[in-house]
C-alpha cells in the first residue's frame, strides 16, 4: 500500500467502521461462507477514494485473509482435541476429518500462491466460459474474455501480495484477528459466569470455533440456526447443561446478529448517503 493511500485512511475511522458494519449485514443474508460483504466493502471504498474496485478487493481480502488463517489454527488445534477428549460418533470424526483435511489444503495452497510467483494464466480456464451469454454480451470473443481476467488477476494478486508480505503489516493484522477471536470467545465466557455457571474458556474456543465453522459451510444465511444448533450439541457433549448450553449459544448469536442486521442495516443506509453526496459534490 503507497504511503499517500495509506495516509488517506487516517481521520476516517467513523467511515471505515461503517463499511466493516455494513458488510457484515451482506456476510449476514448471503449464503455460503460469510464473504457477500467483501465485494460491496471494495465498491464503496473504491468510490470514497478513488481507486479501482479490484485492488480495493484485494486489500478487503487481505484482511479477511488474516481472520481466516487465525480461525483455522484455532479449528485446527480444536479438531484434534475432540478427537482425542470428547466421545464423538463415526459419522461425526468424518465430518471433522474431511474439515481438517480442507482446512491443512486451504493453507498449504494459500502460503503457495503467497511466496511462488507462478506464470498460470487464470484467463486461459475461464476463457471457455465466454459461452455464456451473460460473457458474450459484455465481450465480443474468448480472447478478450481472457486478456481481461488476466488484467485484474494480476493487479489483484500484486495488491493482495504486497498487502501480505509486509512483514509489519502482517505481524499487526495477525495480532488484531487474534483479539477479534479472542472478544468472540469472551462474550459466551461471560455469559455463562452471568448464570453463575464457570465453564473453562479452553472448551469455549473449542465450541465456538467448531460451531462458526460448522456454521460457516452451512448453505444458509449467516448460519443461522446451524451455528446455534452446533454451538448447543458441541457445549453438551463437553459436559455443560443442556439448557444453559442452548441459552448461551442463542445469546451469543443474538449479539452478532444486533451488531450485523439492524446496525449493518443502518450502517449501509449511512455509507450509501455519503458516497452519493460527494460524488454529486465531484
Amino acid at each position: 500500500m503507497d504511503i499517500r493511500f495509506r495516509e488517506s485512511f487516517k481521520g476516517d475511522f467513523w467511515f471505515l467502521l461503517n463499511v466493516l458494519l455494513a458488510g457484515a449485514f451482506f456476510n449476514s443474508v448471503t449464503g455460503g461462507a460469510g464473504v457477500g460483504g467483501e465485494p460491496f466493502r471494495a465498491h464503496f471504498l473504491a468510490k470514497r477514494y478513488k481507486r479501482s474496485r479490484t485492488s480495493m478487493l484485494a486489500y478487503v481480502l487481505a484482511d479477511k485473509f488474516y481472520q481466516v488463517v487465525v480461525l483455522v489454527f484455532f479449528a485446527i488445534f480444536s479438531i484434534f482435541f475432540v478427537f482425542v477428549f470428547v466421545n464423538i460418533s463415526n459419522t461425526l470424526k468424518y465430518i471433522l476429518e474431511a474439515t481438517l483435511f480442507f482446512m491443512i489444503l486451504f493453507l498449504g495452497i494459500t502460503i503457495y500462491l503467497i511466496i511462488r510467483r507462478s506464470n498460470f494464466s487464470i484467463g486461459k480456464l475461464f476463457k471457455k466460459l465466454h459461452f455464456l451469454s451473460f460473457f458474450k454480451k459484455r465481450f465480443r470473443n474468448a480472447d478478450e474474455f481472457g486478456e481481461f481476467i488476466n488484467k485484474h488477476s494480476n493487479v489483484f494478486m500484486r495488491v493482495f501480495r504486497k498487502s501480505v508480505r509486509n512483514r509489519k503489516i502482517m505481524f499487526e493484522a495477525f495480532f488484531l484477528s487474534f483479539i477479534f477471536w479472542i472478544f468472540n470467545y469472551l462474550a459466551a465466557y461471560f455469559l455463562f459466569l452471568a448464570f453463575k455457571m464457570e465453564v473453562n474458556f479452553l472448551v469455549i474456543i473449542i465450541v465456538v470455533t467448531l460451531g462458526n465453522l460448522i456454521g460457516a459451510f452451512a448453505l444458509v444465511p449467516g448460519g443461522v440456526a446451524i451455528t446455534e444448533v452446533a454451538m448447543t450439541l458441541l457445549f453438551a457433549a463437553m459436559g455443560v447443561d443442556l439448557a444453559f448450553a442452548f441459552i448461551v449459544s442463542l445469546l451469543v448469536r443474538l449479539i452478532y446478529y444486533v451488531f450485523s442486521l439492524p446496525i449493518g442495516a443502518i450502517s449501509l443506509w449511512y455509507i450509501k448517503k455519503i458516497t452519493h453526496n460527494e460524488n454529486e459534490e465531484v
